[in-house]
């Protein structure tokens, strides 16, 4: 029973898409219809990154890259940065949960190291908005993107233009609150970089990690790309496959098929439709607060008409609560479990809930501001 407590706790969203979907099947009757729910596409080009960054992960490339950059600071205040830094810039192209995933653990560690564990809480909650707003600029950012960006036929200019205002005043905020941290000099030790592995594998994994973004941006069939990823990856190192997080993957799953059978309930589709047509961005953004950014756009897409607004939406919605994005959710299990005996300031999940939750909501506020103002200087010209 501890163990079935366990998973529902560790996979909650997941259980909820999967109660919601079939509590749906009560009121429109399973049939082969269900299969054209699924977007396919989506679920293959999500397969692909998942499993060829765990590749990359695998080898240490990213470890590596913080050691290096980690290497050339002076100070706690330049640390800090450089990690919230690789945090913004890599989630633009491996998701913000496997940035986090990558360099929270990393962070956690090297500022036990130096005896800064006082900070740690604070560039922790940093590191995991920078992972939520750097991921809003590319079409690969985070799960949420990628279906928008599938379903919607965006080029990928037209893409990063529509996020590309925020995701410089993001930016801007970051670099502002990492001046609080002090200046203050500490004693170097020697970090170890996890991951090993061979030049073949390495050449592999970044040569499969080009064709991922090839495939974004090309007419290349999203299923052709998974097919290929299966087979050469299966065959340099096939236990990278059993790293893919196919929970989310069944996630997405279970909440096509909800969204599918809501279109289908006809009292349920004219209310979607008359709160969310003319208000895509409060509303992709004030669901995303209770069943996180990924199922709201899941929920929300096929009753909009601007899915500009509703990119926004969701892609700010990921500040706010601890649940608005699946990602915090990972910085904060980490967070909360790293503590170990001898430690002068204790990790608490409950000071994370209360950093994140003051910081994210100025982040937010901020960004919405932006918004509106930047929208009045549009209709001026």
């Amino acid at each position: 029973m501890s163990r079935v407590f366990a998973f529902l706790k560790k996979e909650i969203v997941l259980c909820i898409s999967v109660l919601a979907a079939l509590i749906s099947c009560i009121f429109v009757k399973p049939s082969v219809q269900y299969l054209s729910y699924i977007d396919v596409n989506t679920l293959c080009m999500l397969f692909s990154f998942m499993a060829v960054v765990s590749g990359l992960r695998s080898c240490g490339v990213f470890e590596k890259c913080a050691v290096f950059m980690s290497s050339k600071t002076a100070n706690v205040r330049s640390l800090s940065l450089c990690m919230v830094v690789l945090n913004f810039v890599f989630s633009m192209f491996i998701t913000n949960d496997v940035a986090l995933l990558t360099f929270v653990p990393f962070t956690i560690l090297l500022y036990r190291q130096i005896g800064q564990l006082k900070w740690l809480c604070y560039v922790l909650v940093l590191e995991t908005i920078a992972a939520n707003l750097g991921s809003m600029l590319t079409p690969m950012g985070n799960p949420q993107n990628m279906y928008l960006y599938s379903v919607t036929g965006m080029g990928a200019g037209e893409f990063i233009i529509t996020v590309l205002p925020y995701t410089v005043v993001a930016a801007i905020l970051l670099y502002v609150f990492c001046l609080k941290i002090p200046q203050e000099k500490f004693e170097r030790s020697q970090n170890n970089s996890q991951g090993s592995s061979t030049k073949l594998k390495l050449i592999v994994y970044i040569a499969l990690f080009v064709l991922c973004v090839v495939t974004v941006v090309t007419p290349i069939p999203a299923w052709a790309l998974a097919a290929a990823v299966v087979l050469i990856v299966g065959i340099v190192e096939w236990k990278i496959l059993l790293k893919v997080d196919y929970m989310l993957l069944l996630t997405f799953v279970a909440f096509f098929i909800f969204s599918g059978n809501m279109q289908n309930i006809s009292v349920v589709k004219k209310w979607l439709e008359k709160i969310v047509v003319g208000n895509e961005f409060f509303t992709g953004l004030l669901t995303s607060q209770v069943i996180s950014n990924v199922p709201a756009t899941l929920l929300l897409y096929n009753f909009c008409k601007n899915s500009k607004e509703l990119l926004l939406g969701v892609d700010f919605g990921g500040l706010g609560t601890l649940v608005a994005s699946l990602a915090t959710l990972i910085s904060y299990k980490l967070y909360s479990n790293s503590g170990e005996e001898g430690d002068e300031v204790k990790p608490q999940g409950g000071s994370f809930i209360k950093v994140f939750g003051f910081l994210s909501v100025i982040f937010l506020l901020v960004l919405v501001a932006f918004k509106f103002l930047l929208g009045s200087v549009v209709e001026l010209f």
